[in-house]
């Protein structure tokens, strides 16, 4: 025991120590400056940040899952991931600036909003490509309304979802609501 505790003893006041210590206490500020930079003018919402890769995280597993499943997995894959992070980390930067900036030190207040529709369409997006998985790894799991809908959304994208929602079942004219032709009439003044 006191050979361990003199030789702990030895390694932290030895000189690579204390030199390790001289180096970190000059480059400190320096990080607590580059980290502040970061935070004002590149992303500070890492709370988010730790939600979005969870889901990143289910869905690659889901994916190679999937993948595997089929017979299909291969580096092209795991390639698209790395893309992935990079497209996120530029709409996350987007988005904070987007929120954030200030004209002439008055902060902005047009984008206010932004913030919160870009994290719910990644958030969204990263929910949809999950259930997509679990669809095709095992159909019975999602219903088969939904498995029709994510069907269109992967071929077609957001737009094609929406053009393919049905439109909602004419409002009943006044006619057939009061019997009358002419909504200002009352039913009884209408002459056969």
């Amino acid at each position: 025991m006191r050979v361990l505790l003199s030789t702990l003893i030895s390694v932290a006041t030895g000189p690579k120590t204390q030199a390790a210590a001289k180096i970190s206490l000059q480059v400190s500020p320096y990080l607590l400056i580059a980290g502040q930079l970061i935070e004002k003018y590149f992303f500070s919402d890492w709370d988010f940040l730790g939600y979005l890769l969870v889901l990143i995280l289910v869905d690659t597993v889901m994916g190679v899952q999937r993948n595997w499943k089929l017979r299909t997995v291969s580096s092209r894959g795991f390639s698209r991931i790395f893309i992935k992070l990079c497209l996120y980390a530029n709409m996350l930067i987007l988005t904070h600036v987007m929120t954030h900036f200030t004209v002439r030190g008055d902060p902005n207040v047009l984008f206010q909003w932004f913030d919160y529709f870009m994290y719910s369409v990644m958030m969204a997006r990263e929910g949809l490509s999950i259930m997509e998985h679990i669809a095709l790894i095992e159909p019975r799991m999602v219903p088969k309304g939904l498995r029709q809908r994510l069907a269109v959304i992967a071929e077609e994208g957001i737009a094609g979802t929406l053009a393919a929602i049905p439109s909602p079942a004419p409002a009943a004219t006044t006619e057939r609501v009061t019997g009358c032709a002419d909504p200002i009439k009352s039913p009884l003044e209408v002459t056969p």
